[in-house]
């Protein structure tokens, strides 16, 4: 239903009364945020990372585009996108180790207020996500029994084994948090 790009714009693709065909199982009764990150690659295998990401002369990380993928179409002029944090984040989804850099804060700032506006407009979206007996993010597929009954924000791992998206360096508790004060 939505796209949600480097700096921040989002794109609606879908009208939110009609099914989007991104989540197997639940396609029916959710609402689809796709979100624009490089995802998350085994330890061994950061080829695609190293691709995308550099320092820049100040030492920041920066994303960048390779220029045989052509122009990147991003919609703020000037934008330079960096990751919230500057090395990328390790850690397991789906019983894999995995390595990711992060979203950009404009992705945060934009997917803060897009899933407010959405638990606001549909009451049956919890603004909270599965957790574990930890109280942190559940880093695997819910059961389905689990999953049939589910009212909140959940990653396409929650849904299906073989997606790892939004991955380890997402910040649940970010876009959580930040949802639930601008709902109050």
């Amino acid at each position: 239903h939505f796209l949600l790009d480097l700096d921040g714009t989002i794109y609606q693709t879908l009208d939110l009364k009609e099914r989007a065909y991104h989540a197997t199982t639940s396609n029916h009764r959710s609402i689809g945020i796709e979100i624009a990150n490089m995802g998350a690659y085994s330890p061994g295998d950061t080829r695609t990372l190293v691709d995308r990401y550099r320092r820049n002369d100040e030492g920041q990380t920066i994303i960048t585009v390779p220029e045989k993928l052509g122009d990147p179409l991003i919609r703020t002029p000037g934008f330079v996108g960096r990751p919230v944090r500057a090395e990328p984040v390790r850690g397991t989804i789906q019983g894999q180790e995995l390595v990711q850099y992060d979203l950009t804060p404009e992705q945060y700032q934009a997917l803060i207020k897009l899933t407010a506006a959405l638990g606001r407009i549909f009451p049956k979206i919890k603004l909270d996500y599965p957790r574990g007996p930890d109280g942190k993010v559940l880093p695997h597929k819910l059961p389905d029994d689990q999953l049939t009954a589910y009212e909140g924000v959940l990653g396409h791992f929650h849904i299906q084994t073989n997606k790892t998206d939004p991955g380890p360096a997402f910040d649940w508790d970010k876009v959580i948090d930040g949802a639930k004060r601008l709902a109050r």
